[in-house]
């Protein structure tokens, strides 16, 4: 039987869902969509090119609710999202994976913190990433790190550390992607870019502090395979946007003197900024020169020598630094911004 989509009009939220060659995950991603709490969605099934079954996976559905529609869109990932935007009918377009699982109230919850807040242009949730014998520990940390990044203020803060929102988790106002360009090719993580123009210029995100979407972990995932979501695509990505975030020539000192500090302290050099001193509690790194700055401990900080980031490398260093730097009367992005 034919069910029928939203009899009041347009529908409250577009799913932008691409596929391709998901034959055996795209069935289950769908029907966590279909049993919704909230009904009055559309579901945008945009086949970037499959050769398996999936396509008549995603028609099958389409035959029998109307909620659901498949379009054909060549050209990759980023062409195929673009696409599913131009076509959606609703104000706020919801992400997800064909390999992804939804909780029931997803939809609805994020949808109500939309609504709550009018300043949002992002509602997001917690993930709990599965199979849970298959997920590796970088990925389990990466989801830890993430749901504890809740509030507007938090995400905001990490905005250079990590991309701080599970890309399929996110509800956002459509007209918040058209004034940003939507998605685009830069030959890095399309995801985090879009993070990094919707927040850089004024937007706010938050997340349902509840799990809502279950993001799951294999080794053809794309995080995984593609070179745009390499760990050098991503610095690439964070020193694309890091002007304006903080002023070309802007004086730094550089919390963290290891591998991570003197990434950031070569690639700000040759972007125009001033590196005044390196920062670090190793004693046995006090008085080297690096990047042509001098290398001092904790001790000799004054915030005076200029904007302080934290760029410490060591699991659990930059969350120290960060709440040292608090107690001393500092605020993130007018004194100090964590980088990774």
């Amino acid at each position: 039987m034919r069910t029928s989509g939203n009899t009041r009009g347009l529908p409250a939220v577009s799913v932008v869902l691409p596929f391709r060659d998901a034959s055996w995950t795209l069935e289950d991603a769908v029907q966590s969509l279909a049993a919704q709490s909230l009904r009055e969605f559309e579901c945008l099934l945009i086949d970037n090119g499959s050769v398996d079954g999936s396509t008549t996976v995603a028609h099958s559905w389409a035959a029998r609710d109307a909620r659901f529609r498949v379009v054909r869109a060549e050209g990759g990932l980023i062409a195929a999202l673009n696409r599913g935007i131009e076509l959606a009918r609703a104000p706020l377009i919801a992400r997800m994976d064909a390999d992804d699982l939804a909780h029931p109230a997803r939809l609805a919850r994020q949808l109500e913190a939309l609504r709550a807040d009018p300043s949002l242009s992002v509602s997001s949730c917690l993930v709990e990433c599965f199979p849970a014998g298959a997920v590796g520990e970088g990925l389990r940390r990466y989801a830890d790190w993430l749901n504890g990044l809740c509030t507007p203020a938090a995400i905001h803060a990490a905005l250079f550390v990590e991309s701080p929102i599970a890309h399929p988790s996110a509800i956002i106002a459509r007209s918040a992607l058209d004034a940003v360009g939507g998605y685009r090719d830069d030959g890095g993580p399309e995801d985090y870019d879009l993070w990094l123009r919707l927040l850089l210029h004024g937007r706010r995100a938050a997340k349902v502090p509840e799990t809502l979407l279950y993001w799951r972990d294999s080794p053809g995932r794309l995080s995984r395979v593609d070179p745009r979501y390499h760990r050098g695509r991503f610095f690439a990505t964070k020193l694309a946007h890091f002007p304006t975030a903080i002023a070309a020539g802007t004086p730094l000192q550089i919390c963290g003197a290891g591998r991570s500090g003197r990434a950031w302290g070569r690639a700000l050099l040759a972007r125009g900024y001033t590196v005044r001193r390196f920062i670090d509690v190793a004693k046995q790194r006090w008085g080297h020169v690096v990047c042509g700055a001098t290398v001092h401990g904790p001790h000799t900080f004054s915030r005076g020598d200029g904007f302080v980031l934290v760029a410490a490398g060591a699991r659990g260093a930059r969350e120290s630094i960060e709440e040292w730097l608090r107690q001393r009367g500092l605020r993130p992005w007018t004194d100090y911004l964590a980088v990774a």
